[in-house]
């Protein structure tokens, strides 16, 4: 990307140039990052991708912080595909590092494996507990809770029995489904 820059193969903006842009540019790609990651993640856990790739990655039941870019080298391009928006939407330099900072940093917040931590009765760090769900569950929680993507599809999890149950009855109909269509 910085060569790409540097050549001007893609669109590079300043403060100077135009400030607002710049600005709402660093706000737009907190969602642009979340969106991002809800798709290809979905599209990870498509059969043959998931079979070949993403596999590695769920091999890790009980998350820590190492889990989240413990992946197939296939996958880290998928992940940081991110940066490919930067062809499009003309930007920065320090607009391509945060994108690649954030998606490499906060990734691991997801994979701590507990919901938060607590120091002197008050929350000092949160973590993702619904990203731990989706380790722990695997058909729930694709996304993150900035993006109700999963809450839409009906496929959100949010630790309680009831959505444990949820969870059972759909995938028992999908199976149900795809027994259905096997037998026709």
């Amino acid at each position: 990307m910085m060569w790409s820059y540097a050549n001007g193969h893609v669109t590079m903006i300043s403060w100077d140039s135009d400030p607002l842009h710049f600005a709402l540019l660093h706000f737009v790609l907190i969602f642009w990052q979340t969106i991002h990651f809800y798709f290809i993640h979905r599209a990870i856990h498509w059969k043959p991708i998931y079979q070949n790739v993403h596999y590695l990655h769920h091999k890790n039941i009980n998350i820590g912080p190492w889990t989240d870019l413990a992946m197939h080298p296939a996958e880290h391009l998928i992940y940081f595909s991110t940066v490919l928006l930067y062809w499009v939407v003309p930007s920065h330099p320090i607009h391509v590092m945060f994108s690649l900072q954030v998606a490499a940093l906060m990734s691991g917040v997801g994979h701590i494996g507990f919901n938060e931590i607590v120091v002197k009765g008050k929350i000092a760090f949160p973590s993702d507990y619904f990203h731990y769900l989706h380790h722990r569950h695997f058909e729930c929680n694709y996304g993150n809770t900035l993006f109700p993507a999963d809450r839409w599809l009906g496929i959100f999890h949010d630790g309680s029995p009831e959505a444990q149950e949820k969870m059972v009855e759909r995938i028992r109909a999908k199976r149900a489904a795809n027994k259905e269509l096997t037998e026709d």
